[in-house]
């Protein structure tokens, strides 16, 4: 029997918005993969673990996705070559990723490798964190026929919603443009974890932020 690779998006932060789908996954896997931080799980097991207490009891298969550029082909390889250990064995093989696994996720960077390997995946939808943003700021991202951008770390002057994800490094050159710009701005650090900050005008936000904060430009 072959085992599934399910890559499980565990939503933005707060435990209480994995989807049902999600919660049942985890808890119809034999084997959990994450990626790893100093030797221990990252945040998106420590998210489902606070939603599926029993994951502790599952084996934990850690994987090293460096957070730097470059060539990462080799991790990536090793990673799935993990993976598939466990899938020739019959398990099935819960990934856990932040957020949605469409979007901006580590997962797709195996699923080829997976797929030719003659393995089946699946994919469980969880929240983006613009979403979450959107809603812990009680603020629409677009009405009517407004039209939304997203980026990674990058500011454009744009018409619409523009929508900044992974904002800390770029903070302080970012915020002079939103300036320049005349257009209103909010931001959310963390959102739906123990570490929250919501701002709600370009003067209060700080020139540097964690990793997971996200700029809404209106």
């Amino acid at each position: 029997m072959r085992g599934i690779l399910y890559a499980v998006g565990v939503g933005p932060g707060d435990p209480e918005l994995l989807t049902l789908k999600a919660v049942k996954m985890i808890k119809k896997a034999d084997c959990v993969a994450c990626p790893q931080r100093n030797g221990e799980p990252g945040v998106a097991y420590r998210i489902a673990k606070s939603a599926v207490p029993d994951i502790e009891e599952k084996e934990t298969l850690l994987l090293d996705f460096p957070m730097r550029e470059g060539d990462l082909k080799e991790f990536h390889k090793k990673a799935a070559e993990q993976i598939l250990l466990r899938l020739s064995e019959g398990k099935n093989v819960a990934f856990l990723t932040l957020g949605d696994p469409g979007f901006y996720s580590t997962f797709f960077y195996l699923a080829d490798l997976i797929h030719e390997n003659g393995y089946d995946y699946e994919i469980i939808n969880g929240i983006p964190s613009f979403s979450a943003v959107s809603s812990r700021l009680k603020l629409p991202l677009s009405l009517g026929d407004e039209s939304v951008m997203i980026t990674s770390g990058e500011f454009f002057d744009y018409e619409g919603t523009l929508v900044i994800l992974k904002v800390g490094n770029n903070l302080k050159e970012i915020k002079e443009r939103i300036s320049s710009s005349g257009k209103r701005a909010y931001m959310v650090e963390n959102c739906g974890m123990e570490e929250e900050h919501v701002y709600r005008d370009l003067p209060s936000i700080p020139d540097e932020a964690g990793y997971f904060s996200v700029l809404v430009i209106k």
